[in-house]
């Protein structure tokens, strides 16, 4: 793994899951991360079942690369540690409602005075200003606001709660390492600190470019549905063991390759709109699909090339060929515990 943040340092005092994860991830290019947290204000994510040693899983897979530091930065004594960090550090992440490090006085105004060369980079929801800058909000405030969560609906129209943190990774985890890597950058051009306000809101709305684009041309993409199940060939199908199965055929060389190994060439189209589900008999490829289990399908599939692959549950992980031999998956051990697995 290439590792070119060995040398920087970075004073995290992020907590649950957007700044941790992104820390995480600097940490594995390298960097040295301090985690901070306050005396009698832990991370919450540490209460979050199943556990370790009476520390959750999801804290350790988060936190294991990092050197933890508790501090009471209201003691005099203990601040004055703090301090010390910072004078050292290259990056400071920091998760807080706007004005809470000001109100400890760990604002960027201050402490540039002590560190003239920090990156200073505030996460939060909606950003540092704004009129929801001062708000609480979660995973999917930020998807609703954004407008993403208008473009994951079920078939009656109701919008669906996805089962994994998309702004929280996307918007936070993703953006931190960007602008972490951008900011040193910038630093070894102009020599001098700087401060970015990271809001996950706005960082997901480029996951809108297909539906924006849609929707500023004039078509409504809640109702044309082009990859999110309005058509035939890029949808999912259940199998005949209950399992599922995605076909992703989106171009139509591929969608005529998989009707030839079907042996349906009637099922063949000269136009995408017409494998429309509106107008294609869907229920024939449904049909289809439930002749074989999913695994048979997947070895149906082996030889041709037609987009086509299973919809693994999370049980199914480690025994996937692809992560065996990419190594997705580890195990390490956390402070002389149990062997703790990562995907992360």
């Amino acid at each position: 793994m290439l590792r070119p943040l060995t040398n920087i340092k970075i004073i995290d005092f992020s907590r649950l899951l957007p700044g941790p994860l992104g820390s995480k991830m600097l940490a594995d290019l390298g960097a040295e991360v301090i985690k901070i947290q306050k005396t009698n204000n832990a991370d919450y994510v540490a209460f979050q079942p199943p556990f370790i040693e009476d520390i959750s899983t999801l804290y350790h897979a988060l936190n294991h690369n990092k050197e933890i530091k508790i501090l009471n930065w209201d003691l005099e004594n203990e601040r004055e540690a703090l301090m010390e960090l910072i004078k050292t550090a290259d990056v400071l992440i920091e998760q807080f409602r706007p004005g809470v490090m000001k109100y400890w006085g760990l604002d960027f105004e201050s402490l540039k005075a002590i560190n003239p060369k920090l990156i200073y980079i505030s996460l939060s929801g909606y950003g540092q200003s704004g009129p929801n800058s001062k708000k609480a909000g979660h995973d999917l405030n930020y998807l609703a606001i954004s407008g993403v969560l208008d473009q994951i609906r079920d078939e009656h129209g109701k919008p669906v709660i996805p089962g994994i943190q998309i702004a929280d990774i996307v918007g936070g985890a993703y953006t931190i390492q960007i602008a972490v890597l951008s900011a040193v950058l910038e630093r070894q051009t102009k020599g001098e600190g700087l401060y970015l306000d990271v809001s996950m809101t706005d960082a997901i709305i480029p996951l809108l470019s297909f539906p924006l684009s849609q929707f500023w041309g004039g078509f409504d993409p809640n109702e044309m549905k082009i990859l999110s199940g309005g058509l035939v060939n890029y949808n999912v199908y259940k199998c005949l063991d209950g399992k599922w199965i995605a076909l992703a055929a989106l171009e139509l060389k591929f969608w005529d390759a998989f009707c030839d190994r079907a042996l349906k060439p009637e099922w063949k189209r000269t136009q995408q709109f017409e494998l429309s589900v509106h107008i294609f008999p869907k229920h024939e490829i449904e049909d289809f699909f439930k002749q074989k289990s999913r695994d048979e399908w997947v070895s149906w599939a082996a030889d041709f090339d037609f987009c086509l692959s299973p919809v693994l549950e999370l049980s199914e992980l480690e025994k996937s060929e692809h992560y065996q031999e990419k190594k997705s998956i580890l195990e390490r051990e956390i402070k002389g515990l149990k062997h703790l697995k990562s995907l992360i």
